[in-house]
């Protein structure tokens, strides 16, 4: 599997290794097309009770999230999200800022490319298993919404 923090540029804080392998497993979930990736996100990245916010909408708790993937490849049939820098607004790497690249193919054949923003608070930060317990995304999707409406 590649990696999507292989080139990150981390903070001067710390953050913690597992922290490390929770955003690149969860970027990659987001990446994957499979009816268990919604499930995976519940066990292996989210608190039960976790907000995660993207451009499909606000799902909170386990139940939301896990669902929240059902339509996220309607139009999609490839995507690939890479962190390009992360900041951190606390001393733990806890609350944390990334700068992202995401490329997405559409079913219509049209490649799109574009920055997002995201936003992760980390529970248990200095465990071998830490959770986000908050998510939010944000992207431009005017270029992806004009390339759908091209044949």
């Amino acid at each position: 599997m590649e990696s999507r923090i292989s080139s990150t540029e981390w903070p001067s804080v710390v953050v913690p290794r597992a922290v490390q392998r929770l955003l690149d497993h969860f970027f990659s979930l987001m990446d994957t097309m499979t009816d268990e990736a919604g499930s995976k996100l519940t066990t292996d990245i989210f608190t039960s009770d976790a907000t995660f916010i993207s451009s499909s909408g606000t799902f909170k708790g386990s139940l939301e999230i896990k669902q929240s993937r059902a339509k996220a490849w309607e139009h999609v049939t490839s995507r690939y999200h890479e962190i390009v820098k992360v900041y951190s607004a606390t001393e733990d790497g806890s609350d944390l800022l990334m700068i992202g690249n995401a490329v997405l193919v559409l079913k219509n054949g049209k490649k799109v490319q574009g920055d997002f923003l995201g936003r992760a608070r980390i529970e248990r930060i200095n465990t071998p298993d830490p959770r986000m317990s908050f998510f939010q995304a944000w992207g431009d999707t005017g270029p992806m919404i004009k390339a759908m409406q091209e044949s």
